[in-house]
């Protein structure tokens, strides 16, 4: 049985393991780089998350990390740009939309109006499964290599919290990919 919940910082060595565990092709589709290592530095933003700004969300099959989703708020706070990535051997069993499911609830609750992301033009899983989603990809037009994806969220139940972060930071906070 799967149990969806918070990563926290004690979560790393599962984190790592996971990361560990995708595909070259599925650790460039979810960080948009070549990522060789999984160091301290790259797991260090992604967990130690301010769950004010920044929600990440474990999928745990016991011990074992089998998938990640989160948001990270931009400088508008009732925007978020989100990534969602599932273990190779997990995929195409519903993992990535209960991750999406309860990402949504989460992002809802918190006041966030739209979740945005940048997808790989080539990744055509994740496309799917955004569109399936409810999302609407739109082109990039500041690099060919990505589409821009973009989802209301209805039903706010409070205002979003005013934030100072700036889109950059987000951006790296969000480890900038999907998988």
């Amino acid at each position: 049985m799967v149990v969806i919940r918070q990563l926290r910082v004690q979560d790393a060595a599962a984190f790592r393991a996971f990361l560990e565990r995708l595909s070259p092709a599925s650790r460039y589709a979810r960080f948009q780089y070549v990522v060789k290592d999984v160091t301290p530095q790259l797991l260090r933003p992604l967990l130690e998350a301010d769950p004010r700004w920044h929600v990440a969300l474990g999928a745990f099959d016991g011990e074992r990390l089998v998938g990640e989703a989160r948001y990270v708020r931009r400088q508008e706070p009732d925007k978020a740009e989100f990534a969602i990535a599932v273990d190779d051997g997990w995929r195409r069993r519903g993992l990535a939309s209960q991750l999406m499911t309860e990402l949504l609830r989460h992002a809802r609750r918190d006041g966030v109006q739209r979740l945005e992301g940048e997808v790989l033009a080539g990744n055509e899983a994740m496309l799917a499964f955004v569109v399936h989603a409810g999302f609407q990809v739109h082109h990039h037009f500041e690099d060919a290599r990505l589409v821009r994806v973009k989802r209301e969220i209805p039903g706010r139940l409070r205002p979003a919290r005013p934030l100072f972060r700036s889109a950059d930071s987000a951006r790296f906070d969000i480890g900038a990919g999907f998988g």
